[in-house]
């Protein structure tokens, strides 16, 4: 773990110990001050909950291998805001539509349907672990990049 992630970890320590006494305490002390209200951290702490549901899910369901979750459940644990999860969905979306458009480049539109209406025919619309192992790829960058931006950028 780099020393910025030990930073992030004890300050979102720190959070939750002032969150905690600030809960209790009858009056808040000058120590217990925090950058963060309360409800920001709790809603900090519900995005990344429906964040990481929505990644178990992907795993779930072979859309996502065990890999490319885990390295999205920790980016949005990083960056716990709605307003990065938005920037993350269109960065994502910016870079998956050129990779699909290189991997169906010369296929004919009728072979993709033909192929995709069997697949929906059959019952078999998702991967299958199978298949994920096989065919996957492994597009963890596809998350580290909006994240590398996101910092650079916008935070």
């Amino acid at each position: 773990m780099s020393l910025l992630g030990v930073w992030r970890l004890l300050r979102a320590g720190w959070y939750g110990v002032g969150l905690v006494w600030s809960r209790f305490a009858p009056a808040s002390s000058g120590w217990v001050q925090l950058a963060l209200s309360e409800k920001q951290a709790l809603s900090a702490l519900v995005v990344t909950i429906i964040a990481w549901a929505f990644c178990f899910l992907l795993w779930s369901l072979h859309i996502l291998g065990g890999g490319d979750a885990k390295t999205l459940m920790a980016i949005l644990a990083l960056f716990p805001s709605t307003d990065f999860v938005l920037f993350l969905a269109v960065a994502m979306l910016v870079l998956s539509l050129p990779l699909l458009w290189l991997k169906m480049r010369g296929r004919q539109l009728g072979d993709i349907l033909s192929r995709l209406a069997g697949r929906v025919r059959s019952g078999s619309l998702l991967p299958t672990q199978h298949e994920l192992e096989t065919e996957g790829r492994p597009y963890a960058w596809t998350f580290c990049l909006p994240g590398v931006l996101y910092l650079w950028l916008l935070w």
